[in-house]
């Protein structure tokens, strides 16, 4: 009898008891996490990184395996829906208030929330997003986790949406039912390809929950699997542990939505034409052209040939081949030409006028040119291989023979001395 009581005693303890833990859970409504958010609106306004993104949904497990403890049944530790939601809230408070992508979040578990599109797909909102992970409630009901199913809602959701689009699983992975969540997750890749990226984000430590939160993410191809643990800190209830790590979610917030904006290329630098040649200052060779000068592609300018020439005229008195001093200056004036243009060459050509015979005057002719010739060489150290002489005597007349002026004029050397000139 008396052991009859004692075990009587023992069941109202442990029903008080459980009672007890119950009331606890249902009236904590948060994790009590360190959650530190990433300021995506001063990362991407810095130019060091850009929207990655243009869409993204919000996977919530909902099954009644989300009511259990982190540390077990009688632990201090937040559920692990409770968890799961604070960590939404997380990424919702990280993200700019006009972050310009559409948003959703779909809730899954037995019942109710098999179908249940809480938010979304539609301009992403704060307050909308809050209110939708606010009004989350784990099944009080048994049964088997529809992951599956609710991937593959997920993916009509999706129908129309445009450009990339990341799809966020927050779940124990528990219990599964069909249809087989990574077919579904492969089923999704293979209708929307590159466009989307399945991250999965652990809540527990169920082994086979892990594998089947891996595989998921692996499905997806470009997104990754995580664990909630990793995504925040907190501190456990002997209030001198801690597990997680604060910086976590900055991490993932950043490569679920964000990636690295190119680099700008430096301003080119403004390239001038300042003498206005037509040819840039990077690459002129020849600055400072006068205006109008034909330049080539360096800047500099096109050689042109020009004939340059002067004239050289010689009196002589009669029957006489002596220069005459007034002469000098002319002849210094043709050294000067021949000493300017080295390579020139000349012809000194001899006359005289009629009086006298054609052989004599012939002879004539020839000393008066040899006579300037002479002048030049000896005078102004003009080399005497570059001058040549002819006599043409009386054959070539400028004036007539019958006066003395005329005749004058007769006797004479001239010399047109041509050369071409690169200018």
């Amino acid at each position: 009898m008396k052991l009859k009581h004692v075990l009587a005693g023992f069941m109202l303890l442990f029903f008080g008891f459980a009672v007890s833990g119950c009331a606890g859970l249902s009236s904590r409504t948060s994790a009590d996490i360190t959650c530190m958010t990433q300021d995506v609106d001063a990362m991407t306004k810095s130019g060091e990184y850009r929207k990655k993104v243009d869409n993204f949904l919000i996977l919530f497990d909902a099954s009644s395996s989300m009511n259990e403890k982190l540390g077990g049944l009688f632990s201090q530790e937040p559920t692990k829906q409770l968890l799961a939601k604070d960590l939404v809230s997380c990424i919702n408070s990280s993200l700019p208030d006009d972050f310009d992508v559409q948003a959703g979040m779909r809730a899954f578990g037995p019942a109710k929330y098999e179908t249940n599109l809480l938010y979304g797909m539609s301009k992403f909102s704060k307050s909308d997003l809050q209110n939708a992970v606010d009004g989350v409630s784990a099944s009080i009901w048994d049964g088997l986790t529809p992951i599956g199913d609710a991937i593959s809602f997920a993916s009509d959701d999706l129908q129309g949406a445009r450009g990339k689009t990341a799809v966020i699983l927050f779940s124990d992975g528990f219990n599964t039912d069909k249809p087989d969540p990574v077919a579904a997750a492969t089923a999704m890749k293979e209708r929307y390809g590159e466009n989307i990226c399945i991250y999965t984000v652990l809540l527990g430590d169920n082994t086979k929950g892990r594998m089947t939160m891996e595989q998921i993410a692996e499905a997806g191809q470009c997104g990754f699997a995580t664990e909630a643990d990793k995504l925040h800190s907190r501190t456990l209830s002997d209030g001198l542990s801690t597990v997680g790590n604060a910086e976590g979610m900055a991490d993932f917030v950043t490569a679920v939505f964000l990636e690295k904006a190119p680099k700008k290329a430096p301003p080119k630098k403004v390239d001038l034409d300042s003498d206005g040649d037509g040819v840039l200052d990077s690459v002129d060779k020849c600055p400072n052209t006068p205006k109008g000068v034909k330049v080539d592609k360096d800047g500099c300018p096109v050689p042109i040939p020009e004939k340059v020439s002067i004239t050289l005229l010689v009196e002589f008195d009669f029957d006489k081949a002596k220069v005459k001093p007034q002469f000098h200056d002319e002849i210094a004036r043709v050294a000067a030409f021949l000493q300017a243009y080295p390579k020139t060459t000349g012809v000194l050509e001899g006359h005289t006028e009629s009086i006298g015979s054609e052989q004599y005057n012939q002879r004539l002719s020839e000393r008066r040119a040899e006579s300037v010739r002479k002048y030049l060489v000896e005078k102004f150290n003009i080399d005497g291989a570059r001058l040549t002489t002819v006599g043409y005597g009386e054959t070539k007349p400028v004036a007539t023979n019958a006066t003395d002026a005329g005749r004058m004029r007769n006797r004479r050397v001239v010399a047109n001395i041509v050369t071409i000139v690169i200018k």
